[in-house]
């Protein structure tokens, strides 16, 4: 067997570890998301290997059998001209450079297998305390225990003071959210892939930046306007700033703190030194990174789901991620009859509430 074939297998099986953490509402760790990176990268290597072997080879055949016809046609359509590409295109009556007027077209296009690009998100429903219900609205009950209730001393047989504690509660409301994707029936003929298990796949990462979107925007809805402002983030003035605020939220909330940023913001933090060239953020035994501050980890998010210069600091816990169902695809063949397509549908019902504002600091750049 191919190198590339095991290393194939080992790819599929790594990607269905980290489906089933997504699954599952758990974080995905950064090892796994690197070693998924390193995987791809030495699958691609080593298909140019494979392929610069195959192509130095030798066969000293008049006739292709059809397997030989197939990789020469692939090898064809992917530009590479070898000779075993010349064996057969090269002497082809009317073939010579694929013209569409000399039969060109007659040459069948092979469909190859799914590129799959950018496929790596960070999930912040493991962050927050995710809870599936069964009705579409309801509220959650909240107590507050930086509330004043001081028990007093009392003599024997005599009345105790009596104290009043405050609960409040939170109404939610899952609002409806779906996509419709139509997909070709030939295309799912041709494809060596599965694509309706893409389609689904594809459904899972739009979903996932759309709760992102959500938990991010209800966590600072009510502290934007009160937003640390500092001249800039990626400076020694904003790190001293994020520090102060995991420090200074209240002591259960700053124990479990967790802060977000940009991959811009993050870029830019990450490279910044002091004068003498040290960098600010510390750097561990290899020069990476620590993706750490005060004790607490950053999470990096992608650019459209926090705003630039713009940090979040806080007890995600807070955060109640309420799904009804959590994702539900489906597909219909005869909805799309008349175009000979397949529609697939994607729809789910979720709303996140912040239960605890005073959990939450934002840290802006600002004049």
């Amino acid at each position: 067997m191919l190198k590339s074939l095991e290393m194939k297998t080992e790819i599929k099986s790594l990607r269905e570890e980290i489906q089933a953490l997504i699954d599952q509402k758990e974080a995905v760790p950064v090892e796994m998301q690197n070693k998924l990176q390193d995987a791809l990268s030495d699958y691609e290597k080593q298909l140019e290997v494979e392929a610069a072997a195959k192509n130095s080879k030798n066969k000293g055949e008049n006739n292709m059998d059809k397997k030989s016809f197939n990789a020469a046609l692939k090898s064809y359509l992917l530009g590479i001209k070898n000779e075993d590409t010349a064996k057969f295109f090269n002497t082809a009556t009317g073939q010579n450079g694929a013209v569409d007027a000399d039969g060109g077209v007659l040459i069948p296009s092979e469909l190859l297998d799914l590129k799959e690009n950018n496929g790596i998100n960070n999930d912040l429903r493991s962050l927050t305390t995710a809870i599936a219900v069964g009705t579409r609205s309801g509220s959650v009950p909240i107590i507050d225990y930086s509330q004043t209730v001081t028990l007093t001393d009392f003599d024997e047989n005599n009345a105790i003071a009596e104290e009043k504690a405050v609960f409040t509660s939170t109404k939610f409301n899952l609002a409806s959210k779906g996509a419709i994707i139509p997909v070709s029936r030939e295309l799912l003929m041709d494809a060596k892939t599965d694509v309706m298990a893409v389609i689904g796949k594809l459904f899972n990462r739009v979903y996932v930046k759309a709760v992102n979107k959500e938990i991010l925007s209800a966590a600072k809805a009510d502290v934007d306007a009160t937003a640390k402002t500092v001249t800039a983030v990626a400076s020694k003035e904003g790190l001293d700033a994020i520090k102060a605020a995991v420090i200074s939220l209240p002591l259960d909330a700053g124990a479990n703190a967790t802060i977000v940023m940009n991959q811009k913001t993050f870029a830019a933090m990450a490279v910044v030194s002091d004068n003498e060239g040290r960098y600010l953020l510390a750097r561990d035994a290899n020069g990476s990174t620590i993706r750490q501050l005060e004790d607490r980890p950053v999470i990096v998010v992608e650019n459209d789901e926090l705003g630039a210069n713009t940090v979040l600091v806080g007890d995600f816990r807070a955060m109640y991620h309420i799904a009804y169902p959590e994702l539900e695809v489906a597909a219909d063949e005869s909805a799309g009859f008349r175009n000979n397509s397949v529609l697939v549908r994607a729809i789910c019902r979720f709303t996140d509430i912040n239960t605890y504002t005073a959990a939450f600091t934002v840290i802006k750049q600002g004049a």
